[in-house]
């Protein structure tokens, strides 16, 4: 296998041929240095176009985008992409996160922008971060441009790439991209305090991003519960858990935090180097259902945009706005169901950020079905515990009712009261 060269960045770029189908690594594995220049670029290469999922940093590469001269597909809006949806100079897919790696083959992806650190003395780069799709990406491009960053950690499992299977090499002149923790308010607070009477001796938890997963975490290290693991997503949070006896460091039966993601600062990164407590794997087993219900008390914990009196879930959209994308909570929200003693919970605030407007809604304000009535087990807010497994549309109703903010519940109510089948 022919050893890559170190390059300049610019060199790198104007190394995609024409019609290439670019891939790039997300979250906290965001190359910021090759996007920068593939924005600086784009209007030199031919027919290209740039696909990823959530990505982080400064998003360098969208006035290209807008130019016409770089079309960006997401499946996983964030950040300044959400407003560029709206005029179309971004392209959503909406796609569930264990499904990423397969589209890659489907599109026929020919070129992997990642980051990476140093090779080893035997030749072996990690990933850090970010493994969902990125080691297959790796696997299917022909031409593969990876930015070295001595200070990426170096984690276990589906993280590891061989140097020879880089084409170029390039010098990050940029920092890793960092995801600092939401901010907590008493509302956030009081919908973990919720969700945390509901979790089981020793479960496993999977968080999604947002504030209440943040203040969850947090308040994991007075519950008394221990032997708490985490699938998913990994945060700055679940760090003090593991000194503090209740997250394991055992790797038997499984890690303490097997994740497709780090979503972190400095600190969280410098907990998982080397660290075989922590494991990164590909999404089609980090978030693939048969894997997950296999797990015993798996509880999910996802937010919504929205949730109707049926107990339907619109996680992505703000009237036609797209916001985000499916992401894992599709995975997730069967794997709690499936899992002997788990849960599958929506947690999010009662109303709006404003105060305005209700989350719980009679109906819901789009078309667009995130996540179908059938899969919820409870929906969480300030004000309690909505139970909707095993009940019938007129009692989820009339418990959704009863969970939203005091100033909505009885337009509510009297909404339920007239509630029949959704079709």
């Amino acid at each position: 296998m022919k050893p890559p060269r170190t390059v300049s960045v610019s060199a790198a770029i104007q190394a995609i041929p024409p019609r290439s189908t670019i891939v790039a690594a997300p979250g906290c594995g965001t190359p910021e240095t090759l996007l920068t220049a593939l924005g600086g670029l784009a209007d030199t290469l031919k027919s290209v176009r740039l696909c990823s999922g959530l990505q982080l940093g400064a998003y360098p590469f969208l006035e290209a985008s807008a130019a016409g001269h770089l079309p960006y597909v997401t499946w996983h809006p964030y950040g300044p992409a959400r407003a560029a949806l709206s005029p179309g100079d971004v392209d959503y897919v909406p796609a569930r996160a264990s499904a990423v790696p397969d589209l890659l083959d489907l599109w026929e992806t020919s070129v992997a922008l990642v980051r990476v650190s140093p090779p080893d003395r035997n030749g072996w780069c990690s990933l850090g971060p970010s493994a969902s799709y990125v080691k297959h990406a790796i696997d299917r491009a022909a031409l593969v441009l990876a930015e070295v960053d001595p200070d990426l950690p170096r984690t276990h499992g589906d993280s590891m790439v061989h140097v020879g299977s880089i084409t170029h090499l390039v010098e990050a002149d940029t920092p890793m991209c960092e995801f600092p923790a939401a901010t907590r308010d008493t509302v956030s607070d009081r919908v973990a305090e919720h969700v945390l009477t509901l979790l089981p001796e020793r479960p496993t938890l999977q968080l999604g991003i947002g504030a209440v997963p943040e203040a969850l975490t947090a308040f994991l290290l007075e519950s008394g519960l221990r032997d708490v693991r985490f699938v998913g997503m990994a945060n700055d949070a679940m760090v003090p858990l593991f000194d503090a006896g209740i997250a394991p460091w055992s790797t038997d039966p499984r890690p303490a935090v097997l994740a497709a993601e780090l979503m972190g600062t400095r600190r969280l990164m410098e907990f998982a180097h080397d660290n075989p407590a922590v494991v990164l794997r590909d999404s089609r087993f980090s978030h693939a259902p048969r894997e997950l219900a296999r797990i015993p008390r798996l509880v999910t914990v996802n937010s919504a945009v929205e949730v109707d009196l049926a107990g339907q879930v619109n996680a992505e959209l703000v009237g036609d706005r797209q916001v985000s994308g499916i992401g894992g909570s599709a995975d997730f929200v069967e794997s709690g169901f499936g899992s002997p003693g788990g849960l599958s919970l929506i947690a999010l605030p009662s109303t709006t950020p404003d105060g305005r407007r209700s989350r719980i809604v009679p109906r819901l304000g789009t078309d667009i079905v995130s996540l179908p009535r059938h899969t919820p087990d409870a929906v969480v807010t300030e004000y309690g515990v909505a139970w909707l497994r095993g009940r019938s549309v007129t009692e989820r109703a009339h418990a959704l009712a009863e969970v939203a903010h005091p100033h909505h519940q009885a337009a509510l109510l009297a909404s339920a009261s007239r509630s029949k089948e959704t079709p």
